[in-house]
This record gives structure tokens, sequence and C-alpha cells, in this order.
């Protein structure tokens, strides 16, 4: 669990605090309406002040109206700003140094930005219903996108730079194909959240089919979970898959704020999340149980923004009252303080359209305690009887059941066909922890989408890859092209040409599955 204590208070802004974000452990960034962005370091002693000395002299200047976001990359060396004066700067971290300064190509005012993961690309987004796709190398526009119809108020990629999703005043996320560079609009959640999204984030731990699978093109299948938050008090987490097809689904609603929800950043081991609202206050919650771990009150003001320092050991808040606190969390053993007036309590259900009875009971350390009879009602639960007697026969109790692996149950426990190996799999997975529940109840588990042509909805035989990205079965896509057909049956966008490779892994895969 963990304790808090409010550490220090941060003051030298003369406007709201919109955005605060963490460089490591030991430097935070903050922007404020009053048109600045001050750095704050710390010292010695730990406490921070602003960095007044160079090479790196606080605060930043160069916007002409006020800084609604600031943020660092992921690897420290790049500052972004976006303000409502329409411009992009990038400063380098080290000296405050200007890198480029661009205009939004419809000089609308930016609302947020974003780095992907890799750090190859930044997002920004705002009045003009847009969001832009910028590459840090070239710092260059590499595409906008359209399909919002309001203003776009947060945006967030997945932890492998695979997905982009943004969340818009009317209360819509959309989900964007990030990989490929097409920008393909994937679904569209149309109310989320009734009254506006305002923020979102992505938890970092992610799954790829319960282990590390992947293909040419991407992961077969990939599960992600998302926070979001905005106007209805609420924050809520969802499931996110990705792959051929596409999914978001609502998992948990956490209600404990009374007063719009401005930002919801995950921990950097996704552990915890926290949310900042109107109310005045921060609450930190449990991502394992669902529950208010902490609510935090010391701002005279809203709350608009939180970050996690790397470490997890600081979070930095910044309100309407002009002032940064950093927040010193402590870990230790305890109980969760009550939650009354949540949804998320502990003996709560979890929303979800999954019907998943969420267990903390479920977990691994209980599982490891299970019986051979207990494992073996466990696979019928799954649906999968017809193991249940080479599983006693082998004496799998619940310890052995969590080291399972692939060539275990092919070559020990004889279990032949993939999807069945993999469906088993998933599971222990679950169990092992609660937050991919879902992934033991997939309907379409022998037989992944991927290995089906998106032209002919057929079983490949010879997938290959095309410039697009994406995997066709060879004599199907061959027959596209030489029918005229010059653009991507998936993005209607033109090939680059006309060259196919051979998807190796997925062959060996299409070799390997036994239908």
């Amino acid at each position: 669990m963990v304790s808090t204590e409010r550490f220090q208070t941060l003051e030298g802004h003369t406007s709201d605090i919109t955005w605060v974000d963490f460089n490591g452990n030991k430097i935070v960034a903050s922007s404020s309406n009053d048109k600045t962005i001050k750095i704050w370091k710390r010292k010695d002693d730990g406490q921070f002040e602003e960095s007044k000395e160079p090479p790196l002299k606080s605060p930043l200047t160069g916007h002409n109206y006020g800084v609604n976001c600031v943020r660092f990359s992921p690897f420290g060396t790049i500052l972004a700003s976006v303000s409502t004066d329409g411009y992009l700067i990038l400063w380098n971290s080290q000296t405050g140094d200007q890198v480029v300064r661009v205009a939004n190509p419809t000089n609308c005012a930016i609302r947020v930005c974003c780095f992907s993961p890799s750090s190859a690309i930044l997002v920004t987004a705002g009045d003009d219903e847009r969001i832009c796709l910028w590459d840090i190398s070239t710092r260059s526009l590499v595409r906008s996108l359209s399909g919002h119809e309001a203003m776009v108020t947060t945006c967030a990629f997945s932890p492998d730079s695979a997905y982009l999703i943004s969340g818009a005043t009317s209360g819509e996320l959309k989900m964007w194909d990030a990989r490929h560079g097409h920008g393909k609009c994937l679904l569209t959640i149309p109310e989320a959240h009734d009254l506006g999204v305002v923020s979102s984030d992505f938890n970092p731990q992610y799954e790829v089919n319960g282990e590390s699978v992947e293909v040419t093109n991407g992961p077969l299948q990939s599960y992600y979970l998302l926070a979001s938050c905005g106007n209805d008090d609420l924050v809520k987490l969802w499931h996110v898959k990705g792959g051929l097809k596409c999914s978001i689904t609502l998992y948990h609603s956490l209600s404990g704020h009374s007063g719009n929800v401005y930002c919801c950043r995950f921990s950097s081991d996704g552990s915890l999340l926290a949310s900042a609202a109107g109310d005045k206050t921060i609450i930190i919650w449990s991502i394992e149980s669902g529950t208010i771990i902490r609510r935090l009150e010391g701002h005279n003001r809203y709350v608009t923004c939180c970050a996690f320092s790397a470490d997890n050991s600081l979070l930095a808040t910044g309100s309407n009252d002009k002032t940064v606190i950093i927040w010193n969390l402590h870990s230790y053993l305890g109980s969760p303080e009550p939650n009354n007036d949540s949804e998320a309590n502990e003996n709560a259900p979890i929303t979800s359209s999954h019907r998943v009875s969420f267990s903390l009971g479920t977990n691994a350390n209980l599982v490891s305690r299970w019986s051979v009879e207990q494992v073996a009602q466990w696979l019928e639960t799954l649906g999968l009887p017809q193991y249940t007697d080479i599983f006693i026969q082998n004496e799998i109790d619940g310890t052995e059941l969590l080291h399972l692996s692939h060539d275990m149950l092919l070559t020990m426990l004889k279990i032949t066909t993939l999807g069945h190996r993999t469906k088993i799999l998933r599971g222990v997975q679950a169990l092992r922890n609660p937050l991919w529940q879902h992934i033991a109840n997939e309907d379409d588990i022998s037989m992944p989408d991927e290995l089906f042509c998106p032209i002919t909805h057929e079983f490949m035989k010879d997938p290959v890859v095309a410039s697009d990205g994406y995997t066709y079965e060879r004599q199907a896509i061959t027959e596209w092209m030489e029918n005229g057909n010059n653009t991507s049956p998936m993005t209607n966008e033109p090939f680059e040409d006309n060259r196919l490779v051979s998807n190796l892994t997925l062959k060996l895969l299409v070799k390997r599955y036994q239908i």
C-alpha cells in the first residue's frame, strides 16, 4: 500500500498551472497560463528549487499565450510544449534552448501533446479537431488525422507505440493505427464520457497473446489497459485489444471525485493510477483492487494535472491555485482507505461487459496452493475437460500450473493443438494477474483472425506482407494488384511498391496450427 505526505510546495507561477511532468526523479517541468514553463531541480538535500543557473535557466519563454501542456520525451532529451498561440516548441532539456518552433497548420490553439514511447513521433491536437503527427528526427509534419467533430483534449500512445487513443469534448474516444503511418481510425467509442473526455493514459504494462509473440508486421493480439477521465466526475478503465480485430471494452468505472476529473496518469510500474479533479483533491487508485488507496488534499482550487516520478516515489500535482505540490509516496503493508462513496470498493462488482468476476483471492499466492483436483476443475471452467486426466496423471497442482509453458504443454502433456495450449496459458496469465482475466475468456482462440486473409477471409497458406504493412494470402493480393488496384484494400492509400515479402513468422505459425 502507499502512504503519502506533502513533501514540498513549489511557488513562482503567476497564473493557473496547466501541466506537470517528471524527467526521471529529480526534474519537474510545469506549464502555466502565465505563458511560461518552469523547470524545478532536486538539490542534494532532497528539496526542489527552480533552475536559475546556467546551462538551464528557468523560466522558459517563447509562447505568446498560455502554455497548455508540457511533456518530456521518453529519453528525457527533449521537452515539448504547446500553447493557445497555436505553436509547438521543442526545447533542449539540458540547456533550455529552443530546438524548433512550428505552427499548427491551421493556426488554431493546441491543447495537448504526447510523445510515442519509441520517441519517434510527437502528437499534438486541439481546437481544430485534428491530430498532427510530427517526426522528431526531421522535425516535420508526417500526417494530420481528421475524424473528431469537437476539440481534441487528450492523446495517448499504447506502450508499444502501435496505437494512438484520442478523446474530445464531444465525449468520444477514437483508436488509431499508429504503427504503419497511414493513420487509419480503427474504431470509435461515441460516449466514453457523456459530458466530454478530458484526459487519458495507457498503463505501461501490456500483454501479447499472454506472452511475447510477435509477427513481422506486429503482434498477433495485444492487450492494453487504458484510463480515461472526464466532466462526468468519473475515471474509467478500458480493456483495449489490438490486432486485426481491435476493440475497446469498458472494464471498470471508478467514482470517488465530486467534480470534473481533469487528469489521470499511471505510475511507471502500472500498479497505481492518480487522478486530479475539480473537487480540489487527488486520488491514488490501486489497479489490482480498484480501490482508493489515498485521497490527497492540499490545493485551494481545482487540481488540473498530476505526474509520477520515474521510480514512483514522488507525485507532482498542479492547480489553479498557481502552485505545484510534490507528494512523497511511501510503500508499506496496510489496508486501503474506506471508499464508501465509490463504485470501486473492495466488495463492489467491476463494471464490465464481459461480466468478469474480479476476486482478490484469485492470485498467484493462492493458486500455488491449489490441489491437483482444483486444477482439474479449473480446466473444466476453461472448456477443456478433455485434458483433466493428463493433468491428474502428471500431478499438476497449483504450483506446477503457474510454471507451465508452451513447450511443457506440448512435449510433456502432449497437448498438440496450439489453440488449446494458448488458451491454457492465457488462463494461467489471468490467474497470475486478475487485471488480465479477460484474456482467458476469448471465444475465438482456436483460430486467430491474423491467420485469415483480409481479402478472402480464408485461412492463409502463403502469408506475405505488402508495402502497406498488412499481411495477405499471396495469391489474393497478387490478383488484387493484377486487376489494376494500386491502393491498399485495408487503408485505401496507394501502395509504395508492388513488393511482397514472405511473413516467415506467421507462415511458421500457420504450419504449426492444427485444424
